[in-house]
């Protein structure tokens, strides 16, 4: 599968626009700088869950598929898991001070795969590459409320922070939306025009919605304090461009299908920025908030460059 460097360095310089859009709109205060927290519970609860599942819904029934789908979610648990461990042992190799290593393999590992992974995914892949990314979401939460916050929790000794909530994470509405949009699927169960219509429109949110919101987190943050830390930097590097880059190079001499789209669906969530859920996560379990702060900010804004590199090689 090729993708053109121009092509998708076009699409993303069009979506990524959308993101000085929620930073202008903040910074003149069109915004509300709370805006955020609407936005999110809106995407999260609302748009995102309609997305995923007209992307299955509409889509025929493909023996293949299945096959297809269980292949990347086996393949995402392998390697959110292997990246959390390697990332620890990479955080001691670069010298990261113990008070944010935990942090530090956490960014590392874990993408932001829902907020931006899947707009990006269907931008770039349509929708059978979004219903991917959707399933590949079904390994990545599998590991990252797991393992996740035992990480974090190592940056704070003696504070492993609270309990995580297993409920409101099997029951939250993505993943409700992921097995209503499944049984659909599977059932071929078809959906009147009347109601996938507007499913559709709402739909068409989730896209400039999840790019405004990036924009509005990144306008609360002084550039001034996000260059500096050279930490932040080597975090960035390995995560926007050398763990992508290395699950690019495997996957091109052992592809996990036939069907190209499964490798570049999870070479390219491997290659977005450090999840969204990281600030949240830091203050559960007394994670060095600050130093999270400054990796989001430098690969939310790096990662406009990074992908359509990781992309030449997909």
């Amino acid at each position: 599968m090729n993708l053109d460097f121009f092509t998708v360095a076009s699409n993303l310089v069009s979506l990524f626009s959308l993101i000085a859009v929620g930073y202008i709109a903040v910074r003149l205060k069109i915004l509300d700088e709370h805006a955020s927290h609407a936005f999110s519970s809106l995407l999260m609860k609302i748009t995102l869950p309609c997305t995923i599942f007209v992307s299955l819904v509409q889509r025929d029934y493909d023996p293949s598929f299945l096959r297809d789908g269980i292949t990347i979610i086996i393949a995402g648990i392998i390697v959110f898991a292997g990246l959390m461990y390697l990332s620890r042992y990479v955080a001691i190799l670069f010298r990261v001070p113990e008070n944010c290593r935990g942090v530090w393999a956490f960014t590392a590992a874990y993408t932001n795969s829902g907020f931006m992974g899947f707009p990006i995914a269907l931008v770039l892949f349509g929708g059978e590459g979004l219903a991917l990314s959707v399933l590949l979401n079904i390994a990545f939460n599998m590991t990252i409320y797991t393992i996740g916050p035992l990480e974090i929790a190592r940056d704070n000794p003696g504070h492993e922070g609270e309990k995580i909530n297993i409920k409101s994470i099997i029951f939250s509405n993505i993943n409700f939306a992921t097995l209503v949009s499944l049984i659909f699927y599977f059932g071929q169960i078809k959906v009147p025009a009347a109601i996938i219509s507007p499913l559709n429109y709402i739909s068409g949110i989730t896209t400039p919605l999840s790019m405004i919101m990036i924009g509005i987190a990144l306008a609360h943050s002084k550039a001034s304090e996000l260059f500096t830390d050279i930490h932040a930097w080597t975090n960035t590097i390995i995560a926007l461009l050398v763990y992508p880059a290395a699950i690019a190079l495997i996957l091109k001499f052992f592809p996990l299908s036939t069907n190209p789209l499964v490798d570049a669906v999870l070479i390219l969530i491997v290659a977005m920025p450090a999840a969204s859920v990281t600030a949240v996560m830091c203050e559960m379990y007394h994670g060095n908030i600050d130093f999270a702060a400054k990796v989001m900010f430098l690969q939310n804004l790096f990662c406009v460059v990074t992908i359509p590199l990781i992309c030449l090689m997909i």
